[in-house]
């Protein structure tokens, strides 16, 4: 009998290289699954644009910037990216909660830098991050 075996690592290579799951922009997405970090919040969301990414919140530094993890292996990786509170200027998909995101509504984005990052074009909703971890009265006054 011949067992026909598929390699690790061409295996491997194979899902990382793979076309990424974007959700159906007319469904609602569905309930993200939530677990703490030993230094943050950290969230998988299974309806992100890619299926490796995972998002942590790493620190609400004012009631305007928090620093986020951002992991995602098939393109970048940013331990300590500072993200700033903004209007969303066009509708898209939450990279924490997978929520849909709407032209003005509340969001937090990559700083502008250069070059630009990777994720310069992802979004969190604000919702998002007080459902993880409320904005303090002390960060108000910031």
């Amino acid at each position: 009998m011949l067992l026909c075996q598929v390699d690790p690592w061409v295996q491997t290579i194979q899902l990382l290289s793979s076309e990424p799951r974007y959700p159906d922009a007319g469904d609602d997405p569905a309930p993200v699954a939530k677990r703490e970090t030993s230094y943050g919040r950290q969230v998988t969301s299974s309806t992100s644009c890619s299926p490796h990414l995972k998002v942590s919140l790493v620190e609400r530094t004012t009631s305007s910037t928090v620093t986020i993890a951002w992991r995602d292996p098939t393109s970048c990786f940013y331990g300590a990216q500072i993200w700033r509170a903004a209007s969303a200027r066009v509708s898209g998909i939450c990279a924490l909660s997978g929520q849909r995101i709407r032209r003005g509504d509340r969001i937090f984005h990559p700083n502008r830098s250069k070059p630009m990052p990777v994720n310069a074009r992802a979004m969190i909703l604000e919702s998002a991050l007080n459902a993880i971890e409320p904005l303090q009265k002390s960060q108000l006054c910031e």
